[in-house]
C-alpha cells in the first residue's frame, strides 16, 4: 500500500515540513558537535588545494595532511598571540583615547553637536574591558578541547577525500547522473569557499593598508578583523569598520571618519565587483533576501558557526534541491535570477 500516494499534496508538504523543522531542532539541540565539524569541513575545503599540490609532489598523504594541519595550528597560535597584544595595547591606550575624544567632543559642541549627555567616553571603561577580555580568555580556555578536534577532523579529512571520493563513484557509477552533479556540486562549493578567503584577504589587507597610511593605531588588527567579519554578508565589514571610524574620529576629527567609511566602501566594492571571479556568481547566484535571511536563519540553529558559515551552508541547500527534479524550482527560487550560460 502506496501511503504517500494517496495523500494529498498539503498533506505531504506538511508531512515534510514537520521533519525538516524536527531535524532542524535536532540540529540545533546538536550545534556543540556540528558546530566544531562543520568547522573542520570549512578549513578541510580551504586547505584541499594545498593538500592537492602536495600530492602531485609525491608528499605522501599522510604527511601532506599532517604539514597543513601543522600549518593550520602554527596560524592559529600566531592569530591568538597577535590578538592578545593587540588587545593589551588598545587597553593601555584607553585613557588617551578618552581625553582625545573629550576634545573631539568639546569642538564639535561649538558647532551644535552637543554629547554631553550621551557622554559615549563613560562607556569605553578601561575595567569593563579588561573584565571582557578576562571572559574571552576563559571562554578560549573552554574551547580548546573543541580545537583539538577540529584539527584532527580537518587531517582525517584532508586523508579521506579521495577514498570517500573513489567510493562514491563505485557505489554510484562514475557516469551516473548523481555521482556527476555530486562531484560538480563539490568542486563548485569548494571553489566558492576559496575565491570568498581570497576576497576577504583583499578587503583585509587594503583595509589595513589604507588605515596603516591614514596613522590609525592597531591597523593590523582591524584590517584582520576585517577579514575574518567579511565571511558574513552586508553585516560583517559594516562591524568590522565601527572600531576603526571611532578610532580615526578620535584621532583626525570628523574628516578621519568619513574618509575611512568611504575607503572602506570602496575597497568592499573593488574586491566585490573586480576580484571576485565571474563563476562565483554565475554558478552560485543566490538572492540578496537569501542571502540575508541566511544569516539569521543559520545563526538562530547554529550560533556563531552559523553566522560565518551562512553562505556555504545556503549554496549547499541550493546545490541539493537542484539534484532533484521535484525541488528543483525551490532552488531556482533562491538564485538571483541573473545566470548566464
Amino acid at each position: 500500500m502506496n501511503l504517500a500516494g494517496n495523500l494529498s499534496p498539503p498533506a505531504r508538504i506538511a508531512i515534510i515540513g514537520a521533519a525538516i523543522v524536527i531535524v532542524l531542532a535536532g540540529v540545533r539541540a546538536a550545534t556543540p558537535i556540528f558546530g566544531p565539524l562543520l568547522v573542520a569541513v570549512f578549513f578541510a575545503m580551504i586547505t584541499a588545494p594545498v593538500m592537492v599540490w602536495l600530492t602531485r609532489r609525491g608528499v605522501p598523504p599522510v604527511l601532506a595532511a599532517g604539514t597543513v594541519v601543522a600549518g593550520l595550528i602554527g596560524l592559529f597560535v600566531g592569530v591568538i598571540i597577535f590578538l592578545g597584544a593587540a588587545l593589551a595595547g588598545f587597553i593601555r591606550s584607553l585613557p588617551q583615547y578618552r581625553e582625545s575624544l573629550e576634545a573631539q567632543a568639546a569642538v564639535l559642541a561649538d558647532y551644535g553637536i552637543d554629547f554631553a549627555g550621551i557622554r559615549i567616553w563613560d562607556y569605553v571603561d578601561q575595567g569593563f574591558l579588561i573584565q571582557q577580555a578576562a571572559g574571552i580568555a576563559r571562554q578560549i580556555g573552554g574551547t580548546a578541547v573543541d580545537a583539538f578536534l577540529i584539527f584532527v577532523g580537518i587531517g582525517f579529512l584532508l586523508i579521506e577525500a579521495p577514498r570517500l571520493a573513489a567510493a562514491l563513484a563505485r557505489y554510484l557509477g562514475p557516469d551516473s547522473s548523481p555521482y556527476r552533479h555530486l562531484s560538480q556540486s563539490g568542486r563548485l562549493l569548494i571553489n566558492y569557499v576559496v575565491v570568498r578567503t581570497k576576497v576577504n584577504l583583499v578587503t583585509g589587507v587594503g583595509t589595513g593598508l589604507f588605515l596603516t597610511l591614514l596613522g590609525v593605531d592597531f591597523a593590523v588588527l582591524w584590517g584582520f578583523i576585517a577579514f575574518v567579519l567579511s565571511y558574513v554578508p552586508y553585516i560583517g565589514l559594516v562591524a568590522a569598520a565601527i572600531p576603526p571610524t571611532l578610532l580615526a574620529l578620535i584621532e583626525f576629527g570628523p574628516a578621519g571618519a568619513v574618509a575611512v567609511i568611504v575607503a572602506v566602501a570602496l575597497i568592499d566594492a573593488a574586491a566585490e565587483n573586480l576580484v571576485l571571479p565571474r563563476m562565483a556568481g554565475r554558478e552560485l547566484n543566490l538572492s540578496p533576501f537569501v542571502v540575508l535571511f541566511s544569516v539569521v536563519f543559520w545563526g538562530f540553529i547554529l550560533g556563531a558557526v552559523g553566522v560565518f558559515l551562512a553562505i556555504p551552508l545556503t549554496i549547499a541547500v541550493k546545490l541539493f534541491l537542484e539534484s532533484w527534479e521535484e525541488t528543483r524550482w525551490i532552488g531556482e527560487l533562491m538564485g538571483s535570477g541573473d545566470r548566464r550560460e
